[in-house]
């Protein structure tokens, strides 16, 4: 009879046995890596292209906000403020942050009166008068030069973002110059 209590652990399976047996572990994780990494590989990438819109998206809220904080002022070095000023003020903003060329000058900015006064360009604004400012970025070319390749997957055509803001203009006080006595 064969006593096993003396016999180490390691040698009850033969060599051979023990061979085949890595094989097949080697083999099963060779399967399992082959089925699981294009799904992480996959979502991976997914996570990565809706961050990068997001980012996008962030980055033309920054340049509504810019755009709105000069339209606020009603004046910038000494000149009124216009819309065109504004819209300057939004693109060099998006130059800067790094956006396409082509985004930039397709981007459509705008600037609304939302306050019961009339009036065009904000430094004619009354102060605390109500405004936004609206950048967006349309489909086509403008769109397409942002490369944003996940966006097809999440239905996204066009980016655009807007930003209400209050005038932070003088009031315009006239005084008379008739004494009142």
């Amino acid at each position: 009879m064969l006593d096993l209590k003396n016999i180490p652990r390691d040698k009850w399976i033969s060599d051979d046995a023990r061979r085949r047996g890595d094989r097949r572990s080697r083999g099963t994780m060779a399967v399992e890596a082959a089925v699981c990494l294009p799904i992480i590989v996959t979502m991976m990438l997914g996570m990565w292209e809706v961050g990068r819109i997001a980012q996008m998206s962030r980055t033309l809220k920054d340049a509504a906000r810019e755009g709105a904080r000069v339209a606020a002022g009603g004046m910038n070095n000494g000149t009124t403020v216009t819309v065109a000023s504004v819209q300057t003020a939004v693109q060099n903003f998006l130059t800067a942050a790094g956006v396409p060329s082509a985004a930039v000058s397709g981007a459509t900015i705008s600037v609304n009166n939302l306050s019961s006064n009339t009036w065009t360009d904000p430094g004619s604004a009354q102060p605390l008068d109500h405004y936004s400012v609206s950048v967006t970025i349309p489909a086509g070319t403008a769109f397409n030069s942002l490369k944003l390749y996940g966006s097809t997957v999440c239905g996204v055509t066009q980016l655009q973002e807007s930003i209400d803001w209050l005038s932070c203009n003088d009031l315009k006080v006239t005084v008379s110059t008739q004494l009142p006595y």
